[in-house]
């Protein structure tokens, strides 16, 4: 019974009745996964983007000014994910957000809490929640030890129309946020959260939305993605606008005799999610209401000027602080090799996972989106090249039986056996791409071990020893430095090869780092060119193919039309 009063106090607060005549048209307008795609111009590159808050605000606008009842949702994501984003929270932390600004001018309503919102760390939300002026729900997140976290729910009102909107996360969290980040935050059960909620307000509402960050089924874990079970089981229900898996949907379900509308507007602001309500109040005993809904593109509409005048000092600071010069490297930060030689760019990404908590061994894989990036002058764009992802470092325990089986199954994917001249030694496409992500390709480090490409497939891999000359063994347990993505992302190749799910994996972590790589990176430069020393970027040189002879031939061949790609 812990929400009823509060609850119940809103709804006093609602104005009177005098409204609830005729038939009363509401448009719940919704954004999510819009992961920092704040202004129309990628702050990087400098290019158009294909969605974005600033295109967004054009539509909202137009119709703002076709209907007078008005409601904007968004689903969570909102924190993470580009350049203004990371520059917000790591360099104008002692400013107002920079999001919590652009949602009030766009006068949200109410937001959910998405996963990739909570993984920023909590300094980074609550400085987001002190600066919104509107409620951040979530009827199922909550601490441990001192009950509700957030706003379960809120009502809104247009025109006596009653709207109850309910936040729900997904559990996945629980699991996905390495433990010292989520800390004693808890995500419950959303299917009983929701139930419990509806139950409250089915009475002194009109229509009861869910707003909702969970995708529409399946996932990593049965728990991450059920909106579809949710939209089917939970009664009361109107409608359910959600995010999380990035597909944009709409569509009805049926729960029981009525039909419930789910609708995702996918990520980036490319797309809007548009809910009609309408009402009528001409029973006055027995309101009748209708929902529907479609998904409104973005791509093509201009960004709204207003909006670019509004923050244009905001965007302004961005691009400065990604053309700052940060410092120098000793060489080129290469990664177009990654797959036949060590790569400098590789190389100095394990240099810093072996710096975190005494790593033994690191496990990386390319994600640098330039082949090769200059040394005269590395600046804050240069690092997104680098490193263009939002990952932590998180410090697990591994068997080296399953350092090992983690190795053998990366290559397996990107080498064929070969011998007595038959080739190509690399799987590629006809268009000289690998045949897999190259993002999938792992390399160790802190393990000195040769890759016998004549071997076949699963006894390839010899680990020769630790890189210090000590024994490697397949039954000692190794701290091992891995990135978040390769921890709990959705499709992580070291959990693949492992066969471990999330739950049993997240039970290895022994510590995370509080911020991202690329902070550590940004700051290695900057304190060595306040020094004015170069970085030196490290050549382990720990792994390689064997036998020399063999591969050398096959590769003079397949690396001339290679082509680097993610």
């Amino acid at each position: 019974m812990r929400r009823i009063l509060p609850v119940l106090l809103a709804l006093v607060l609602l104005s009177s009745c005098s409204q609830r005549r005729g038939v009363v048209t509401v448009k719940v307008i919704a954004t999510s996964d819009v992961h920092g795609r704040f202004f129309d111009k990628d702050c990087l590159d400098g290019n158009e983007r294909p969605g974005s808050l600033a295109k967004f605000s054009t539509y909202i606008r137009q119709v703002r000014k076709d209907f007078r009842n008005v409601v904007y949702v968004d689903c969570g994501d909102i924190l993470q994910g580009s350049v203004e984003t990371f520059q917000d929270m790591t360099s104008e932390f002692y400013k107002p957000s920079l999001a919590a600004s652009i949602y009030n001018w766009l006068g949200c309503d109410a937001a959910a809490f998405g996963n990739h919102d909570i993984s920023v760390g909590v300094s980074s939300y609550e400085r987001f929640f002190r600066s919104v002026a509107f409620p951040v729900i979530g009827s199922n997140v909550y601490f441990d030890d001192y009950g509700d976290y957030l706003p379960a729910c809120t009502v809104v009102e247009r025109h006596g129309v009653r709207i109850g909107l309910i936040g729900l996360t997904t559990q996945v969290v629980n699991w996905s946020v390495p433990s010292d980040i989520i800390s004693d935050l808890r995500v419950h059960d959303m299917i009983e959260s929701a139930s419990y909620l509806t139950s409250v307000l089915k009475d002194e509402t009109d229509v009861i939305i869910a707003v909702v960050h969970s995708g529409y089924d399946g996932g990593r874990i049965d728990v991450e993605n059920r909106v579809r079970e949710l939209a089917m089981s939970v009664p009361d229900i109107d409608a359910v606008i959600y995010g999380h898996d990035h597909l944009a949907r709409c569509e009805k379900l049926v729960n029981g005799s009525d039909s419930v509308l789910v609708i995702n507007p996918g990520a980036g602001a490319v797309n809007a999610a548009d809910v009609t309500l309408t009402v009528d109040f001409r029973d006055r005993n027995n309101p009748a209401v209708s929902v529907s809904g479609s998904i409104a593109g973005l791509t093509s509409l201009p960004a709204d000027p207003e909006f670019i005048s509004t923050f244009s000092d905001r965007y302004a600071d961005v691009m400065a602080y990604s053309d700052s010069i940060i410092g120098k490297a000793t060489v080129p930060l290469e990664s177009g090799c990654a797959l036949w030689r060590p790569a400098s760019a590789i190389e100095y990404i394990h240099s810093i996972q072996m710096r975190f908590s005494g790593a033994q061994v690191s496990l990386t894989a390319p994600v640098a989106l330039k082949g090769i990036i200059r040394t005269d002058t590395m600046s804050v764009r240069d690092v997104f090249s680098l490193y263009p992802f939002d990952n932590n470092m998180v410090s697990v325990m591994m068997k080296g039986s399953e350092i090992r089986r983690v190795l053998e199954h990366s290559v397996s994917k990107f080498y064929n056996t070969v011998g007595n001249g038959a080739g190509p030694l690399l799987k590629m496409k006809p268009d000289g791409r690998p045949q897999c992500d190259m993002s999938r390709f792992i390399t160790a480090c802190g393990i000195d071990y040769t890759v016998n490409v004549t071997k076949p497939e699963g006894k390839r891999v010899d680990v020769v020893s630790m890189s210090d000359g000590t024994p490697f063994s397949d039954d000692a347990m190794y701290r091992t430095t891995i990135n978040s993505f390769l921890f709990s992302g959705t499709e992580s190749p070291l959990r693949e090869a492992l066969g471990v799910g999330l739950k049993d994996f997240a039970a290895r972590q022994n510590l995370s780092s509080p911020t991202d790589l690329k902070y550590y990176i940004i700051t290695a430069f900057a304190l060595k060119n306040e020094e004015g020393r170069e970085v030196r970027i490290p050549r382990y040189a720990n792994w390689k193919l064997v036998p020399e002879n063999v591969t050398d031939g096959f590769l003079a061949v397949d690396t001339v039309n290679f082509k680097f790609k993610l």
